[in-house]
C-alpha cells in the first residue's frame, strides 16, 4: 500500500536534478498564477455579494447560498438537506422533554 497518505515517500529537492528543479519551479509559479486569479475571483464575488446587498437589502449568507445552488445545480439536495434538518430540529428540540 506504498505511496498512499503517509505512507508516500518524499523526495529532498536538493536531490533534484537541474531539469527536474526548472520543472518544479515552472509549476510552482503556475500555481502562483492560479492563486492570484483565484485570489481575484473571491475579491469579485465578495464585492458582488455586498453591493447586492446594499442595493437589494437581500441578506449576504441567501445570496452566496443561491448562487452555490446554481454553481452545483443541487437544488433538490438542497431541500432534502433542509427537510432532514428541520425534521431533526422538530423532534430533538421541539420534541424533547427538559
Amino acid at each position: 500500500m506504498a505511496g498512499i497518505g503517509h505512507n508516500n515517500s518524499n523526495t529532498n529537492v536538493s536531490s533534484l536534478n537541474e531539469n527536474e528543479r526548472k520543472k518544479l519551479k515552472k509549476v510552482i509559479m503556475e500555481l502562483n498564477d492560479s492563486m492570484t486569479r483565484v485570489a481575484a475571483e473571491r475579491d469579485f464575488q465578495k464585492e458582488a455579494i455586498n453591493n447586492l446587498h446594499e442595493e437589494l437589502g437581500v441578506d449576504k449568507k441567501l445570496i452566496r447560498r443561491l448562487a452555490k445552488a446554481y454553481f452545483k445545480a443541487n437544488f433538490g439536495e438542497e431541500i432534502e438537506e433542509n427537510k432532514t434538518f428541520e425534521q431533526s430540529y422538530d423532534l430533538i428540540i421541539k420534541n424533547t422533554v427538559s
